[in-house]
């Protein structure tokens, strides 16, 4: 057995979305990505299944063919985090990949190999055309569209490009192959199922059919099956490289909240009407409801985003079409504490609600990992003491502070130890600063699953809608 690591970084994914035509936006787009199933970027499964390949046959001289290839793709990897890639010979011809990140498996793959001539081998092939794919825009399907999905995609492969990021897969094996397993994941990743696409696995064999002669021949793809109740989808693909079936599933879309225009039926007239509040991370989810709350009230709000300015502006606008009083600006909770007069102005909140969080990802069952627990306390332990001192400063009129918690925190499932701990000690700072400042109350509520975007899963589960829960905590307020 053999192993190596690897950090995927932002550039990895653009060459491999230059070189594969996959441009989903939940490997490409920072801002888009962090209302994804993952909360944030993810590398490409078949970047990293190509890429354990080219290691595996780093040493190799002679040309190879692939004979059948299995994988399964079992969670997302991050950019910028360590993948470690363990090696498994279970005969000459066959190899056991295995990939973790995180102390979790994320994928597995298996390889069986045969001897290529040269001219069957590498280099080019006529049905390969020898150039970047087009940027097309990434489709978006219903599922009565998948029921029936079919179509064909040219093989591409840049000789230069795929060299430059796969060395020895690019030499070693025939660039049908190589071509069709490029042209596989531009399927999924933007066409079918397109822009809510999960690539989970593949299982494909070597092509019976004989080569396809003339330029352009494409890889072609069908509805194997599509089963609406799991979101997963088999598409049957064939062409000059490989045969077989190709799994994904239909992630979830981002997860709307009511509008302010239907919250307003929900809450008094002026019923808020002498807060001002700060509503840290308002843009979305729990704190987008919130802000919409607030100000359906009467309260003049102020709310933060951290890099979703489009959502912030949305709600925003939403607000003040129906005259509601609402600004945003930007904050990052783990820098910008010693901004926030100077972003606040002349303004002093009466009202302080914490809701920054970041992506809260379930880690490696039945381990604790220090490095997750002080990940997750950065922004709930670090970043809310910061920011409270902070709103301190801006004046002497702070009165609540709102600071969700969790019910994990006394479930404790076995794979987020690190968050339910994180929730805990801010619970404890809560505490403390309550002793400290007794002329501020604090409500830390343990709140259940809610419908947001961070609770969202492949299987898709009625979760409470978070507005009338937060409604009741916003009006204990006025009752203490």
């Amino acid at each position: 057995m053999s192993t190596r690591i690897r950090l995927f970084t932002a550039d990895d994914q653009l060459a491999f979305a230059r070189l594969s035509g996959d441009y989903n936006p939940i490997h490409m787009d920072p801002v888009a990505a962090r209302r994804l199933l993952f909360g944030r970027p993810v590398v490409h499964g078949m970047h990293t299944l190509l890429w354990a390949l080219d290691a595996w046959l780093e040493g190799t001289l002679a040309p190879l063919r692939l004979k059948r290839l299995k994988a399964k793709f079992r969670s997302s990897i991050p950019l910028n985090v360590a993948v470690e890639l363990a090696t498994h010979a279970k005969s000459s011809n066959e190899v056991q990949l295995e990939l973790l990140s995180e102390e979790v498996k994320v994928a597995s793959v298996t390889a069986v190999f045969a001897s290529s001539s040269p001219e069957r081998g590498t280099g080019t092939a006529p049905s390969t055309l020898k150039e970047l794919p087009p940027c097309d825009p990434c489709r978006s399907r219903s599922a009565a569209e998948l029921q029936s999905a079919n179509g064909e995609f040219p093989l591409y492969l840049e000789p230069e490009a795929a060299i430059r990021l796969f060395p020895n897969a690019a030499s070693l094996l025939p660039a049908d192959q190589l071509a069709a397993l490029l042209a596989s994941t531009r399927v999924v990743g933007m066409e079918a199922p397109g822009l809510n696409s999960i690539l989970a696995g593949l299982e494909l064999q070597d092509s019976s059919a004989a080569p396809v002669s003339g330029r352009g021949a494409g890889l072609r793809y069908r509805t194997e099956t599509y089963d609406e109740r799991v979101s997963r989808l088999e598409l049957h693909i064939e062409g000059p490289g490989f045969e077989g079936i190709v799994t994904s599933f239909v992630r979830p879309e981002p997860q709307g909240q009511m509008s302010f225009a239907d919250l307003r039926s929900l809450v008094g007239a002026g019923e808020f009407q002498t807060e001002r509040a700060l509503v840290i991370g308002g843009s979305r989810g729990l704190g987008e409801v919130a802000v919409k709350l607030l100000a359906a009230g009467g309260a003049a709000v102020k709310l933060t985003y951290q890099r979703g300015a489009a959502d912030a502006d949305r709600v925003v606008s939403e607000v003040t079409a129906l005259l509601g009083t609402a600004s945003s600006f930007a904050y990052d909770v783990l820098t910008d504490a010693v901004q926030l007069p100077a972003l606040a102005k002349t303004w002093s909140p009466t009202l302080l609600c914490y809701f920054a969080t970041p992506f809260i990802s379930g880690g490696a069952p039945r381990r604790f990992s220090f490095d997750r627990f002080q990940d997750f306390s950065r922004y709930y332990v670090d970043g809310f003491l910061d920011t409270f001192h902070a709103a301190r400063a801006l004046g002497s009129s702070l009165r609540n502070v709102v600071y969700p918690s969790s019910a994990f925190v006394e479930q404790l499932p076995l794979n987020m130890g690190e968050y339910a701990a994180a929730k805990a000690a801010a619970e404890t700072v809560c505490r403390f600063l309550q002793k400290a400042h007794p002329e501020v109350r604090f409500h830390c509520p343990r709140l259940p699953r809610l419908a947001t975007d961070q609770t969202a899963t492949l299987i898709r589960t009625d979760l409470p809608d978070p507005t009338r829960a937060l409604l009741a905590i916003l009006r204990e307020l006025r009752a203490t």
